[in-house]
Order: C-alpha cells, then structure tokens, then sequence
C-alpha cells in the first residue's frame, strides 16, 4: 500500500455545504466561481494561481470541473452581470432561512488601491488604506445587523462619501422593494439633501455628526462639558445617565423633527486630550528643532517655501488652528515665532470624549438608539474581513468588469466567512472564534489517497474532538462517515498492469 497523494478536504467540503445552504449553486451556474470564494476564505491567492490550489484539494471530485486561468477569467467576465440577482437573491434567502431581519441596516464606504490601473473606475482620493499615492476603488456596502451582506457597488476612486447615500436609498426601493427601515450610518454620510431623502422615502435614520455640526446644536451643554477635566471625569460622568462604562448619554431637546442624543465616553475623554496634550508637545519639539536647524544654516532660505512647509506640516498634524506662527528675517535665514492659541485648544477640549447621535426615530428610547448605532461594528468588521481575511487589496484587474467581479467574488467569501462564524458562535466553547481560526481548526483534516492493488482509495485522517463538533454544527457528521467519502468522492480504479 502506497501513499499517492494528500488532498485539503475538511474546510472545504464545509464551505462548499454553505454555498448549496445559501442556494447559490443554483443561482450561479458557473462552478468556477464558487472555487473562487472557497480560496478567499482559506488560502488567498492570485486569480492566475488559483487552479493550482485547487488541484490539491477535494473540489475537483466534488465539482467535477477542470480548471485553468482562462476559465476563470472568463468566469469573472460572466458574474458581473449577475450581481443585482444575486444580491437580490442573498436578500430573500436572509429572511427565508431566518438569520436576520431589516430592521437595521448597516451602511458604509471604503476604499481599496490598486498596484497599477488604466481603468476609468480608478482614480486619486481620500485613501481608507492610508496608500494616497495609489490608485483607488470605491466600495460602497450594506449588512445587516449581524453582518450578513446584502448589497455591494463599486464606485469611481474619488467619489465623496456623501455622494452615495441617495442612489442607495433609492437602489434599496428599487432591488428588495425595502419599504420601511432604518439606516445606520456614520458622520462622513450626513448632509442636509441625504436626509432629508432618506425621510422622504419614509425610512428612518440614526447617523453620528460632525464635530462642527454638535457646535450648533441648540440646547449643548457647554458650561458643563467645560467643566470636566482629567481629575473629575469619573464624578462629572455622574451628569449624565448611564447606558454602559464607556457609553453615558443625555438627550438634548429636540429640532424640526430631529431628535440628538449627546454621548460621553470617560475612557475616550482621557485618550483625546491626552493626544492632544502629546500633539502639542510634539509640534513645539518640532519647530524648536526647525528653529536649530535654520539658525546654523549656510544657504539663503527662501520666506514663501519656507511659510508653505510649516503650513503643509500643521496640516498634517491636524493642528492648524492651534498655532500661529511668524517668521522673523534673520541674515540669510528665519527664525520661527509661534505661539499656541489657548481658546482653539480649549474649544476641541471641550468635545473630547462626546459624540452625538441624531435620528428621526420619535419613540426608540436613547438607549436602544445607542446599541444601534454600537452595532455599526458589524460593517467594520465586513471591511476588516474584505481588506485582510480575503484580501480584497490590492487589486491587479485592468478590465472594469473583471475589478467588479472581484468584488463580487470577495463579498461571497465574507458571506461565506459571516456564516460560519454565525453557526458556530451560537454554540457554547464557541462564542468566540473568527472564521480564521475555525478553519485554522478543520485544515488539519485531509483525505489521503491510498492505492493498493491497482485500486485507488480514500481515507481520511483521523478528525480530532474539535473537527467532529465544528462538523456538526456547520455541516453534518457524514462528511466524516467512511461510506459517504467513498460514494460521494467515488474511489478510482487503476488501469491493469
């Protein structure tokens, strides 16, 4: 009896079970795309490098699908054009298979860059990734309270957050015939136009504001908020009502149908004008050290591109309308004269810690106002999973459709992912693993093949405590019944001699 080869086989059979559970194996024809999801949610790799991951696992047997690049880009070619089904499609099956309802819905943007890019979708703009220098789409996301995603779009690289609330509310009409929910947002989404749309399509909004924007809000208490300090932060806490140890919160009277929730978090009210206090004394180090530096300069310095680099710096610091700064003719050079603006300081000071909800909503109370829009989470936690489970970035597609198709396909594995992690963390021992360590737990489980007297067969390794549960839970035991291996995975006869 020889060992002929290994093949990965646990982890996949499991997410290959979700796909048929979510039905999408009869949405989508095309097998090559379900391959495409599974190597996100185990092994990400380039769409070129795919076929030969695949090749080392049990999906040739259960597919029964030969696969090279070519397929797959012609794979990716056909599923854009099926995006609105099945996103549509994820819609219905949520409900129908009772995971979640649209009570809530999570909405957001994100940004991922590109290595190199002529596609008209890319462009230059405010880089989530922190990679201004590239190139850049825009991802533009909804979930539902637990995670589930249901609608995705692909937005030109420079499209500003606002810009992109309107076409989804009226998308939401449109695909799922939604016609009453609320939307949950964050600050970068609100304008005035976004909702008052939002209200005239009758659904309901709870957004976080723009510092600027709390400053204008009849009825802020300003006395008090200027009274907290490091020292008393635990005692002024008391003012408000309490909801959590990081969440106190107070609702203010309120305004042409608008109700504000101010919020105060003491542990963030200590970080803040701690950042603050280290920003400031960063700053002086800096232009003292700029101070040093010009004063044993030999060459002569020019006054504008010197005014333009301390601007540019401040800038960058966000620090602004902290200083004022002058510079004083010196022979050939400048020395810099700065000082802090005491009353910009303490005006930002007295917003440390506080965050204010605003909504429509005109009988949810302040706290469940609080846990809806702390579940925002959920979506952050999607653009975590897309940027670095699956590894949605960089991108490496030219072809506007194929770039969007990859989306596609990375989308279907955070859902993949989301499941899993939904399944699981229902049962006890469970509550709290990732998807990524839950596989990292079933990877061990290989199918190895066997041959002995010109036949050929499959055996599996032995599956340990957890593999067994995990199975269970996720999928059922048979994947791990011996009789089931062997008919569904059909052994395979050697030819004589």
């Amino acid at each position: 009896m020889t060992c002929k080869k290994s093949f990965e086989y646990l982890a996949v059979a499991i997410l290959h079970r979700i796909w048929k559970y979510w039905g999408l194996d009869a949405l989508i024809e095309d097998k090559t795309i379900e391959v495409l999801a599974i190597n996100r949610c185990l092994s990400p790799e380039s769409d070129y490098r795919v076929s030969r991951w695949y090749e080392e696992t049990i999906l040739p047997r259960i597919l029964d699908l030969t696969l090279n690049p070519t397929k797959i880009y012609r794979a990716l070619d056909g599923i854009h054009s099926l995006t609105s089904k099945i996103q549509q499609h994820l819609y219905a099956k949520i409900n129908s298979l009772g995971l979640d309802d649209y009570e809530l819905i999570f909405y957001d943007i994100t940004s991922s860059y590109f290595e190199q890019s002529n596609s008209s979708l890319t462009a230059y703009g405010l880089s989530r990734d922190h990679r201004g220098d590239k190139k850049q789409i825009i991802l533009a996301l909804a979930v539902t309270k637990k995670g589930f995603p249901f609608y995705w779009r692909v937005l030109e690289g420079n499209t500003a957050d606002t810009k992109t609330v309107q076409g989804f509310v009226d998308e939401l009409k449109k695909l799922f015939n939604i016609k009453q929910a609320c939307l949950v947002m964050d600050k970068g989404m609100v304008s005035i136009a976004n909702m008052e749309k939002i209200q005239a399509e009758n659904f309901n909004y709870v957004v976080t504001m723009r510092r600027n924007s709390i400053a204008k809000i009849k009825g802020m208490p300003w006395h008090y908020l200027r009274s907290i300090n490091e020292n008393n932060v635990q005692t002024k806490k008391d003012y408000f009502s309490c909801h959590s140890p990081r969440a106190y919160y107070k609702e203010l009277p309120p305004a042409e149908g608008k109700r504000y929730i101010l919020c105060f978090n003491p542990e963030k009210f200590l970080t803040e004008r701690q950042c603050r206090l280290d920003k400031i004394v960063s700053i002086k180090k800096h232009l003292d050290q700029k101070n040093r530096q010009l004063s044993i300069a030999k060459g002569r310095r020019h006054r504008e591109l010197l005014r333009e680099e301390l601007e540019r710096y401040l800038e960058k610091r966000c620090a602004s309308g902290f200083f004022s700064f002058r510079l004083i003719a010196k022979e050939k050079t400048f020395r810099i004269s700065y000082k802090i603006i005491k009353k910009a300081v303490q005006d930002a000071a007295k917003l440390d810690g506080v965050y204010c909800l605003m909504t429509n909503l005109k009988t949810a109370s302040p706290k469940d106002l609080i846990d809806a829009y702390r579940n925002r989470m959920e979506i952050e936690r999607s653009f975590r999973q897309l940027k670095s489970f699956v590894e949605i970035r960089p991108i490496y597609h030219h072809n506007e459709d194929r770039i969007k198709a990859h989306v596609t396909v990375c989308v279907l594995a955070y859902l993949l992912n989301n499941t899993v992690m939904h399944l699981t963390r229902q049962r006890k021992d469970f509550e709290e693993l990732t998807a990524q360590a839950i596989y990292n737990y079933l990877k061990s489980c290989k199918l190895v093949e066997l041959s002995a007297s010109g036949e050929r067969r499959l055996k599996l390794t032995t599956p340990t405590d957890e593999q067994v549960q995990l199975t269970k839970i996720l999928a059922d035991k048979s994947l791990l019944e011996e009789d089931h291996i062997q008919q569904r995975l059909q052994p395979v006869r050697l030819p004589a001699g």
